[in-house]
């Protein structure tokens, strides 16, 4: 069994920030592990993956996931699936922070397109 601790800190992207926890020189090829939070009034921007798919598990909910149109309000514990292709975008609307730990599988670098019409 390996015990991990990340120290590498936070990424800061335009309206969010993530930190990846695990990556795959430590859970195998295709496997990640990372926190996203979301502040309040932020967003991220419509986008989808051809070849990684995602589980987002909700830590603190706050605002709405959209997946492929459907509008979800988060709840603490909540388990969402984003299949590879599904277009998905989250808006934080509440006074707290959104925070996402996200399980990605599949996983493939620079296979984020960001789409301009959600």
């Amino acid at each position: 069994m390996n015990v991990v601790k990340k120290e590498d800190g936070w990424i800061n992207r335009e309206n969010y920030r993530k930190k990846v926890i695990a990556d795959q020189s430590i859970l195998g090829e295709g496997r990640v592990i990372q926190i996203v939070e979301v502040k309040p009034g932020d967003e991220v921007k419509t986008h989808k993956h051809n070849k990684t798919e995602e589980i987002f598990f909700i830590l603190s909910s706050a605002g709405k996931i959209i997946i492929n149109g459907n509008e979800i309000e988060t709840t603490d514990e909540q388990l969402l699936v984003c299949n590879a292709g599904d277009s998905h975008s989250v808006v934080n609307d509440s006074d707290e922070t959104l925070r996402i730990l996200v399980f990605k599988y599949n996983f493939v670098e620079d296979d984020t397109e960001w789409l301009k019409d959600g």
